[in-house]
């Protein structure tokens, strides 16, 4: 048996998707569809079109049948595609400037202690930093591991070459935010002392004990995010690390209704749209992003082979 399947020509990659009982309209579109998008990543998009699962497909492990439903069309999952495509660029816009504005509160409320008070457990909670992990290691250790690979990765920033050269090799944590990625980040925030937590959850809108629920969030558009950055399908994707529900005190209440969401819709990308919006704003109280570059988006999507905003993505009715 080989073990490589045989390569297919963009002729036969299309025939395949017909023979399965999907409709186009346009041939010579078709094919350049899939030289531009590429046979597999399009498949996800026509995924939803697919028939059921029979008894022999979830036997076999297919959560849907091969064939297409009557009336599929290679359109509509073009439509699809465009769709995310544009979705994507939307919502990186606003988690890279709810980045940027999470890195300056850590640099800024953790430099207040030391400049160097990442490297610090004095800095930091001495229960949590210190906590061991199955290796032995801390947590403090593990997250240090991950940071000087990052500042390894960046030695030729010239900001990193300047203090380098003027300072001994120390950099300050506001500077060093600066090359460190989201994950590192929020890592690091777990670790800061619960005062400093509190602060920053506070200026992101979160009052009374709010900073495991921002913990969580943050956690939760990390991954959104890296979808986005490496063109990964977000408008259908399910969340794997939903955040829980949260206190009414705690969030503000512009977002209560999210406790009230079931949990087939806290598993769509509206619980994390709605988190991310929020965020923005509270980074950017100038930012139009809620209600202008979003719902723009948003409304394109229509109904495409009987799929909505609301029972594909979980928003709620009447919400753009």
């Amino acid at each position: 048996m080989d073990s490589v399947k045989v390569h297919l020509s963009y002729d036969d990659q299309l025939a395949k998707m017909l023979g399965r009982g999907l409709v186009t309209t346009d041939r010579p579109a078709a094919i350049a569809a899939l030289k531009r998008i590429g046979y597999y990543p399009l498949s996800a998009y026509t995924y939803p079109f697919r028939e059921p699962a029979t008894e022999a497909d979830l036997a076999a492990g297919r959560t849907r049948a091969e064939m297409f439903r009557d009336g599929a069309t290679l359109e509509d999952a073009l439509r699809l595609y465009e769709f995310d495509s544009k979705l994507r660029a939307v919502v990186l816009q606003a988690l890279q400037e709810i980045e940027v504005g999470f890195a300056t509160k850590v640099g800024y409320v953790l430099g207040k202690r030391a400049g160097d008070g990442h490297l610090r457990l004095d800095c930091l909670d001495a229960t949590t930093a210190s906590r061991l992990n199955s290796e032995g290691e801390t947590a403090h250790a593990v997250w240090v591991r991950r940071y000087e690979k990052l500042r390894q990765d960046a030695k030729d920033e010239e900001y990193v070459k300047h203090h380098l050269l003027h300072y001994g090799g120390e950099i300050p944590i506001w500077v060093a935010t600066g090359f460190m990625d989201f994950g590192c980040l929020i890592r690091l925030y777990s670790l800061m002392d619960k005062r400093d937590r509190k602060k920053i959850a506070s200026e992101l809108g979160l009052r009374g004990n709010g900073t495991d629920t921002l913990s969580r969030w943050l956690r939760a558009l990390n991954i959104l995010r890296n979808h986005c950055a490496h063109n990964n399908r977000i408008w259908n994707r399910a969340t794997v690390d939903v955040p829980p529900k949260f206190a009414d005190q705690v969030a503000p209440t512009h977002l209560r209704h999210l406790n009230e969401l079931d949990n087939d819709q806290r598993q769509k990308i509206y619980l994390l749209l709605a988190l991310t919006a929020h965020l923005d704003r509270a980074v950017n109280p100038s930012s139009t992003w809620a209600w202008s570059a979003l719902p723009t988006q948003a409304k394109k999507f229509g109904n495409v082979g009987g799929m909505t905003l609301e029972n594909t993505m979980g928003f709620p009715a009447g919400c753009v």
